[in-house]
């Protein structure tokens, strides 16, 4: 039986030498040489160091999201050295949609040389990927890339992603001196996985998509920074974006964490994460924090050598947070809304059958409850039947318009509707914007109840 695209052994010819393939451990330095080739600001520019360093954790076989043989890549066999000329590779993920699971694949460092774009490498490699993710049971994939690009392969920006305030140090209020500082910063042993998951998990609730994660996976992001390779390395080369602490008081009581960055990927200092337990007071630890990460952007070291000087944290840390409250705009007062994530369902059937549940419980929560009916949206070329007995999800099913008769009752083009699926905007939203999504009365009814506008904040989780 020949291979599928998402079987190990699969090969791709493109034509002209040039030929797709799974990755395997001996690929890990020729796919090092082209990413390093390609994410640097220009031709002549030096190579950042670090990142041949997060293509060897990623390919190590304790990495939780991807293994060894997670790289697609496009290989040149013309040449002696059969260069990889392009590649990215298959994240998965455990997410959840108001507690309900399903898998996630996401596509992580899209890379071509130069000399070979334009050719359509890269949607061939994206047609692995699919293959791959769909195998294994994945119903969404999701990535966190540059603007406009991944429409072309099916995904539309449908959840915030990140989202940041800016504080400028010269402000940072300076302690009193008359008594010492409450808290202290310590890194994170394995032994703090149980508190760092529990920070985690305070704000699930908030989030109507969430990234499942374990007890496990703190532990794992702790332990590699006592890798030998990782250890013994300057912190410029290492392939780890930050090093997590924790917030503890004087006898050594954990109220929260931190996760500053390693490494100045800029001017300012990165803070990835920031959470405090319910019980602390943000107003007490924050002026104290602020003063405990000066330091850290002093001493980092700059990625780039024309990086401006550290003048800034950068709280990366969403749309809302509390520590921006406290804050206010005299310390923080500068702001940058979110980007987004994109996503693609390539069955949104399948994915309203999953979470069948949540919309049944939407339906028994509103002004409808037990409701029997239909409600149809036309897709544009095709569409969706969703059918309700007394309240439950009895049928979802592909529609397609008559050849003759009137239109359906609601209208939303296909990527536009999972804005709507995921609550990233509301109907009324939808059709202030878009002149081709409509509803009748019956049917924004239904959709308003089924398909609420609900915030997300989803955590990449990276660590590289």
């Amino acid at each position: 039986m020949p291979a599928t695209m998402a079987d190990q052994s699969y090969i791709g010819d493109l034509g002209n030498g040039l030929i797709c393939r799974w990755s395997t451990p001996a690929d890990e330095a020729a796919i090092a040489r082209c990413l390093t080739s390609v994410f640097r600001n220009g031709p002549d520019a030096p190579i950042y160091p670090n990142i041949a360093d997060e293509v060897r954790i990623m390919m190590s076989p304790g990495y939780p999201f991807m293994g060894p043989g997670d790289f697609a890549i496009v290989e040149d066999t013309s040449l002696p050295d059969r260069p990889i000329v392009a590649c990215t590779c298959l994240w998965s993920h455990q997410w959840s949609y108001s507690g309900i699971r399903f898998g996630v694949g996401q596509p992580e460092l899209v890379a071509t040389l130069a000399a070979y774009r334009n050719r359509g490498l890269i949607r061939s490699l994206f047609a692995m990927v699919h293959a791959r993710s769909a195998a294994r049971g994945d119903l969404v994939q999701a990535i966190t890339g540059i603007p406009y690009f991944y429409r072309q392969f099916g995904y539309e920006y449908v959840l915030d992603l990140g989202g940041q305030r800016l504080v400028d140090v010269a402000a940072i209020p300076p302690s009193t001196g008359e008594e010492a500082e409450p808290y202290r910063l310590r890194p994170a042993t394995v032994d703090d996985a149980p508190d760092l998951q529990a920070l985690y998990e305070q704000d699930r609730s908030k989030s109507l998509v969430w990234h499942e994660s374990e007890e496990g996976y703190w532990r794992t992001v702790i332990d590699y920074w006592d890798d030998p390779l990782v250890r013994d390395k300057p912190v410029a080369e290492v392939g780890l974006i930050g090093r997590i602490y924790m917030i503890v008081d004087a006898d050594s009581a954990v109220y929260g964490m931190v996760w500053p960055a390693s490494k100045r990927f800029g001017g300012p200092l990165y803070i990835f994460g920031l959470r405090l337990f319910r019980h602390v007071s943000w107003q007490a630890v924050m002026p104290w924090l602020l003063r405990a990460l000066r330091p850290f952007g002093e001493n980092a070291p700059a990625l780039s050598p024309d990086a401006k000087p550290f003048r800034e944290l950068s709280l990366r840390l969403g749309r809302d947070h509390p520590a921006y409250t406290v804050l206010g705009d005299t310390l923080a007062p500068r702001r940058e809304a979110p980007y987004a994530w994109y996503l693609r369902v390539s069955d949104i059937h399948g994915f309203l059958r999953h979470i069948a549940p949540v919309l049944e419980q939407r339906l028994a929560d509103s002004v409808l409850p037990g409701h029997s009916g239909e409600l149809i949206v036309d897709f544009y070329g095709d569409g969706l039947k969703m059918r309700f007995e007394r309240g439950k999800l009895a049928e979802v099913a592909p529609w397609r318009a008559p050849a003759y008769g009137d239109e359906a009752p609601s209208g939303c083009p296909r990527l536009i509707f999972l804005q709507l699926l995921f609550g990233y905007h509301s109907l009324a939203e939808l059709r202030a914007t878009f002149p081709d999504v409509y509803a009748e009365q019956e049917a924004a009814l239904l959709l308003d109840i089924l398909f609420p506008k609900s915030p997300s904040t989803v955590y990449s989780m990276s660590f590289t």
